[in-house]
C-alpha cells in the first residue's frame, strides 16, 4: 500500500469500487436498463438515454494534454468543491479525525468537515501581511488526528498568493502526517508559478483546479482532483460512478478546443489588466480604506462601512460580496467583471463619496 494511503479511513483502503454495465461501441446495451430511445431534442452525440462514461475518459485525456499531467494522476469531479467532500469523506473518521484550514479562506472545507462530523482547527491567516500563511502556527496545529490541511492559493476571497516558501515549508514537513491540499481555483489569474512541481515531489500533495472560471464555465461545474496515481485511485472508489453528465462533458471538451481556449486566454488577459485599472481605481474612493493585492478575478477591499459600500453598488445594480468573519469587518470582496461593469461600480462609489463629503 502506498504511504500516503496509510492516511486514509482504514474501512475504506480495501473497499470494492461498484462495476457498471459495460459499454462497447458498436453493442446494443441490454446490460444497464436505460431507455432504447433518446428523448425528444437530445442533441448530445452520446445520447441522454444512456448513462455517461463511469468516468469521463476522454475529457481526462483532454485535460491531461492541457494540463500536461498524467493521466493517471486526474479525477474529474463535479466542481473542486466535489474533490473536497471527496477527500473530507475519504480521509477523515466522523467523530475523531479533523483538518485544518487558514482563515478567512474558502468556507466550503469548513461545511464539507462538518458534513462529515470532522474537527476543524482553525490557524487564521496573518492579516497584518496582507493575510500571509503563519506558518508555525500551521505545524503546531497537527496532532495524530489531522488528516488534511487546506491552503488556497490565490486565496479566497482575500485574493492573495500564498509565498512560495512558506507552502513549501508546510508541504516537507506535514510529510506521512497529514495531506496537504492546495486549492488552485485561480491560477490562471495569477502570475506565480503554480504547485505541480511541488505535487510532483510530495506524494501526499494534492492539488485543485477549475474550469468554473478561466473557461467561464461555472454552470457545468467541472473541476479536478490532481493527486499521486494511488491517491487518485482511492478516491474513484470514494466517488460514486455516472457523476459528471453527458452535456457537462461535450461542453467541457469544446471549451477546451484551440479556438474556445483562444478565446478564454484573451479575456484572462483582459481581467488581469482591468484588475489592475479597477485596484488603483478603488484606491481613489473615499469609503476605501485599502485594495489588497490580487492574483485571483476578484478584488478585496477594506472599507469605512463594508455595508454602505455593498448597498451603494446595489443601488446602482450592481452586487458585491461582505462577509461575517471578524478578521473581515468591513471588507468586499469584488468580482472583476466586464470593463462596463466596473466603469458602473467606479462611478456608483465616486458618486456616493462626493454626496458624502458635500
Amino acid at each position: 500500500m502506498s504511504g500516503v494511503l496509510e492516511l486514509a479511513r482504514p474501512e475504506l483502503r480495501s473497499i470494492r469500487p461498484y462495476i457498471p454495465g459495460a459499454y462497447e461501441p458498436g453493442c446494443i446495451r441490454l446490460n444497464a436498463n436505460e431507455s432504447p430511445w433518446r428523448p425528444p431534442g437530445d442533441t448530445t452525440e452520446r445520447g441522454l438515454n444512456v448513462y455517461p462514461p463511469p468516468r469521463p475518459a476522454a475529457l481526462t485525456a483532454k485535460l491531461s494534454e492541457y494540463y500536461g499531467i498524467e493521466q493517471r494522476q486526474i479525477l474529474v469531479t463535479r466542481g473542486s468543491s466535489e474533490a473536497i467532500d471527496v477527500l473530507i469523506r475519504g480521509f477523515c473518521t466522523a467523530g475523531r479525525d479533523g483538518i485544518v484550514i487558514c482563515p478567512p479562506t474558502f468556507d466550503m472545507y469548513r461545511l464539507y468537515a462538518g458534513i462529515q462530523n470532522a474537527d476543524v482547527t482553525r490557524v487564521p491567516l496573518l492579516s497584518e501581511k496582507n493575510f500571509a500563511l503563519d506558518v508555525e502556527r500551521v505545524l503546531a496545529s497537527l496532532d495524530a488526528h489531522t488528516k488534511i490541511v487546506f491552503i488556497c492559493s490565490p486565496n479566497n476571497p482575500t485574493g492573495q498568493s500564498m509565498a512560495r516558501a512558506d507552502v513549501e515549508t508546510i508541504c516537507r514537513e506535514t510529510a506521512g502526517r497529514a495531506l496537504v491540499v492546495l486549492d488552485e481555483a485561480y491560477h490562471e489569474f495569477a502570475d506565480a508559478e503554480d504547485f505541480l512541481e511541488m505535487r510532483n515531489r510530495y506524494e501526499h500533495v494534492v492539488l485543485l483546479r477549475t474550469l468554473s472560471k478561466f473557461v467561464s464555465l461555472a454552470g457545468v461545474r467541472c473541476g479536478l482532483l490532481i493527486a499521486a496515481p494511488e491517491l487518485v485511485e482511492f478516491s474513484q472508489a470514494v466517488l460514486p460512478p455516472y457523476t459528471f453528465p453527458t452535456p457537462s462533458i461535450e461542453h467541457v471538451l469544446e471549451a477546451l478546443s484551440t479556438d474556445s481556449l483562444r478565446v478564454s486566454e484573451e479575456r484572462v488577459a483582459l481581467l488581469k489588466r482591468e484588475r489592475a485599472r479597477l485596484s488603483d481605481a478603488l484606491l481613489d474612493v473615499p469609503q476605501v480604506l485599502k485594495v489588497y493585492p490580487s492574483d485571483a478575478n476578484f478584488v478585496m477591499v477594506r472599507t469605512r462601512d463594508g455595508a454602505v459600500f455593498r448597498e451603494t453598488a446595489r443601488r446602482a445594480g450592481i452586487l458585491v460580496r461582505t462577509f461575517d468573519d471578524p478578521l473581515l469587518c468591513d471588507c468586499v470582496r469584488i468580482t472583476v467583471g466586464r470593463p462596463e461593469d466596473n466603469d458602473l461600480l467606479l462611478r456608483a462609489v465616486a458618486r456616493a463619496g462626493r454626496a458624502n463629503d458635500a
